[in-house]
C-alpha cells in the first residue's frame, strides 16, 4: 500500500504547482516580462497608438496587488456563507492563475469573483452564479462565467487542491492519544492554528513550497510548539536527531513564512494608513498599463464565440451510416423497393 507521501508525490498540486522560491521567482519575473511586452505591442498599435507608453507594475508590486486581493477574497467569501474548504480552494486558485498570467493582463477584481464560484465546483457544492454576484456591486453572473475557462487553463485543469485542515484535526486525535496535556491546552492550541491556517498560507506562497502536513505543523507550532516538539519526538523515536532535526528545519522555515503574515492582519488591513495608501498607488498605477484586449472579459468571451462560429467545419473522414451500410445511394434503395414489390426475393434465388 502506498504511503500519504507516496500519494501526494502523484498529485497535481505536487506535480504541477510546487516550486522552490527560486524557481516561483523566476516564473513571475517571466510572466511580468511577458506581459509589458505584450501589452506595449497591444498599445502601439491601438488607434491612436499610446506614445509613451506608460510605467508597468514590477514583479514585487503584482505580489502587493494579488495579497490584495486574495484578502479582498477571503473577505467577500464569509458573505456567501461558504466552507472554509471552499475559501481556501478559491484564494489557491486565484494564487496559482497569477503565477503564469499578469494582474496586469487579467483583472484581478474580476478572477476572485470567478474563483469564488469555481472553488464551489471544484468542492462539490453547486451553487446559482447568481448568489455570488449578489455579493459584489454592478456584478452579473454572464461576468462570472466569462473568466472561468481562462481561469481553468491559467490553473491547468488542476482542481484539486490538498488542504492542511484534515492534518490538523489527525494531529489533535494524536496529542490526546499520548495523553500528555490537559484539554485546555489542546483545545486552545486547536483553535488558534485553526485560525491560522485559514489565513496565513492563504496569503504567502506557503502552499506552493511545503506539503500540507508541513503547514499545518508549522501553524500548530505558532500556536504552542511545546505540542509539535512533542509529537516530533514520538514519530522519530529510534531513528536518530538527524532525521528529526531536517524535518524540524522545514518546519521552522515555513513557520517564519506564515508568521509574515498573521491572522490578525486580517482585521487590521482595512484600517493600516501605510498598507492602503501602498495599494491605491500600485492600482492608480495598474489602472493606466492593463491590457486594452482583456479589460472587459465578457466582451472577450463573445468576440471568441463568434470568432468560433465563423470557423469552417472540418469535413469528416468517416462515412455516414447510410454509406457504410449501403443505404446512401437512391438508385440502389429504389431497385431494392421493386424487387419487394414484384415479389423477387431480395436476397437473391434459393441455393
Amino acid at each position: 500500500m502506498a504511503t500519504e507521501d507516496a500519494r501526494y508525490r502523484q498529485s497535481s498540486q505536487f506535480q504541477l504547482w510546487s516550486f522552490t522560491p527560486s524557481q516561483l521567482i523566476d516564473l513571475r519575473e517571466r510572466t511580468n516580462s511577458l506581459a509589458r511586452s505584450q501589452i506595449s505591442n497591444r498599445l502601439r498599435a491601438s488607434d491612436p497608438p499610446v506614445d509613451p507608453l506608460p510605467t508597468f507594475l514590477t514583479p514585487e508590486e503584482e505580489r502587493q496587488i494579488l495579497n490584495h486581493f486574495t484578502l479582498e477574497l477571503l473577505r467577500a467569501a464569509p458573505y456567501c456563507n461558504l466552507p472554509t474548504d471552499i475559501q481556501a480552494t478559491a484564494a489557491i486558485f486565484l494564487r496559482r492563475f497569477y503565477v503564469t498570467n499578469s494582474v496586469m493582463t487579467y483583472p484581478p477584481q474580476e478572477l476572485i469573483k470567478t474563483c469564488l464560484f469555481f472553488g464551489c465546483k471544484a468542492e462539490g457544492n453547486f451553487i446559482r452564479v447568481q448568489k455570488i454576484a449578489d455579493i459584489f456591486p454592478n456584478t452579473t453572473g454572464e461576468m462570472i462565467l466569462a473568466a472561468e475557462y481562462v481561469l481553468c487553463q491559467g490553473i491547468r485543469f488542476a482542481f484539486d487542491v490538498r488542504h492542511p485542515f484534515r492534518a490538523l484535526e489527525g494531529a489533535v486525535m494524536e496529542l490526546r492519544r499520548l495523553g500528555d496535556f490537559d484539554d485546555d491546552r489542546i483545545n486552545r492550541a486547536h483553535k488558534k492554528t485553526r485560525e491560522i491556517l485559514k489565513f496565513s498560507p492563504l496569503v504567502t506562497d506557503a502552499y506552493f513550497h511545503y506539503t500540507p502536513s508541513q503547514i499545518m505543523y508549522a501553524a500548530l507550532a505558532m500556536a504552542d510548539e511545546g505540542l509539535v516538539q512533542r509529537m516530533m519526538r514520538e514519530a522519530f523515536a529510534g531513528q536518530g536527531e538527524d532525521a528529526k532535526d531536517r524535518i524540524w528545519g522545514v518546519i521552522r522555515k515555513c513557520k517564519t513564512m506564515l508568521e509574515k503574515e498573521p491572522p490578525e492582519k486580517m482585521s487590521t488591513y482595512w484600517t493600516d494608513p501605510d498598507s492602503t495608501k501602498s495599494i491605491r498607488v500600485i492600482r492608480k498605477k495598474l489602472t493606466k498599463c492593463r491590457d486594452p484586449d482583456r479589460v472587459d472579459l465578457v466582451a472577450l468571451q463573445k468576440a471568441r464565440r463568434e470568432q468560433a462560429a465563423q470557423k469552417p467545419k472540418a469535413k469528416s473522414g468517416v462515412n455516414p451510416d447510410e454509406n457504410v451500410f449501403g443505404n446512401g445511394n437512391i438508385q440502389e434503395r429504389e431497385l431494392k423497393r421493386r424487387k419487394v414489390v414484384n415479389g423477387e426475393d431480395l436476397f437473391g434465388p434459393p441455393l
